[in-house]
């Protein structure tokens, strides 16, 4: 992917700013300064502020997802640290964070001191397609003239680092400002793939959605199988359900797999399913329950559906017709879900989610 071409600004240049990248760093740097400059319409602006915009961005795919970073990349140590200093959750919003951090920033020593690591070089080698020097002092001093046409200016030094957008790139940056910004999610995605190489939907685990996707028509499935076959059994309690009367539980957490796939979801007692949290299920015990809920719901609802029904063609993600489900042996289907699940389950573990132990 490339951003516009202009044959009056150095784009060609600007295009190759994530070359030979080895951290996150530049990918929420540019983020975080296209905000700032746009949508908060500022042309001058702290280090320090745009780094707090950094920490916020990652924050989402390293403390809900777990995607690893690389070991050379310090956000993974210093998010769940401003975590503890600041009571900042994953489940607040972008701008919330933002607030809460550049606000701590300014008042906490030791939220200051976690930010301020992310300034010791990005600020400064991301010039570096513009400007080819390898002192930083240099470099500061050289880009307040704007050389090569360079996306922006360096001024001041530790916390009163400042940076400047460079007046040529402003109404580029307004008109582009999405193409770029996706520009930027796309070689965060390219670069992440390569350190979660297992990671299922990379591009779905970068931003905080603002809503999660309605389960309307799966629980639509699920009241149906109840209506066809009568109440189902919740396989984490045991409890019955009836129709209308049970939540549905992401089997592999959602923020694990991204998707609300019916093959990944299971009716469960509200209760439990609210403590259940994004833990992983024992798959020695609970799989084989999970599979059998599955194939009898299967062969109740796949006669009274249509060849279109976009839930029951999600089962072919399993590498299996639902026909040919349906006309399994209860082995054989266990057997199909043991080859999907296991190694998902293994990469989720790998990553830190905790497992669910039946007791």
């Amino acid at each position: 992917m490339q951003i516009p071409q202009s044959d009056i600004l150095s784009t060609s240049t600007m295009n190759r700013v994530f070359d030979n990248t080895v951290a996150t760093y530049k990918f929420y740097w540019l983020l975080s300064l296209l905000d700032i400059y746009v949508k908060e319409q500022r042309s001058e602006m702290l280090a320090l502020d745009v780094a707090s915009r950094m920490v916020s961005y990652a924050w989402y795919p390293i403390e809900y997802f777990r995607l690893s970073f690389g070991k050379g990349d310090s956000m993974s140590q210093i998010i769940p640290e401003i975590a503890l200093l600041t009571g900042i959750t994953v489940d607040d919003k972008l701008d919330d964070k933002v607030e809460t951090i550049m606000t701590a920033v300014h008042e906490h020593c030791k939220v200051k001191s976690k930010v301020k690591k992310l300034l010791a070089n990005v600020p400064f080698w991301f010039l570096s397609p513009w400007i080819d020097v390898r002192d930083k002092r240099d470099l500061l001093y050289q880009s307040q003239n704007y050389p090569n046409g360079c996306l922006y200016a360096l001024s001041g030094w530790g916390e009163t680092l400042t940076v400047t957008i460079n007046p040529k790139w402003s109404q580029y940056l307004k008109t582009n400002y999405q193409i770029l910004r996706d520009f930027t999610l796309w070689n965060l995605t390219t670069f992440l793939q390569q350190k979660n190489p297992n990671v299922p939907n990379i591009s779905g685990k970068l931003l905080r959605p603002e809503e999660r996707e309605s389960l309307t028509p799966q629980k639509k499935f699920w009241n149906k199988v109840i209506e066809l076959g009568g109440h189902l059994n919740c396989i984490y309690t045991g409890n019955p359900l009836e129709k209308n009367g049970f939540d549905l539980d992401h089997f592999m957490p959602w923020s694990f797999v991204s998707h609300n796939q019916n093959w990944n979801l299971i009716p469960a007692d509200g209760s439990f399913n609210s403590s259940k949290n994004n833990r992983i299920p024992d798959i020695g015990y609970y799989l084989p329950l999970m599979a059998a809920v599955q194939h009898r719901a299967l062969k109740l609802y796949l006669p009274i559906s249509s060849p279109r029904d976009s839930i029951v063609n999600e089962y072919f993600a399993l590498g299996v017709s639902p026909q040919d489900l349906v006309s399994m042996t209860g082995e054989a289907f266990l057997n199909v879900y043991h080859k999907t699940f296991s190694p998902l389950s293994q990469m989720a573990q790998n990553m830190g989610f905790r497992l669910l132990i039946h007791e």
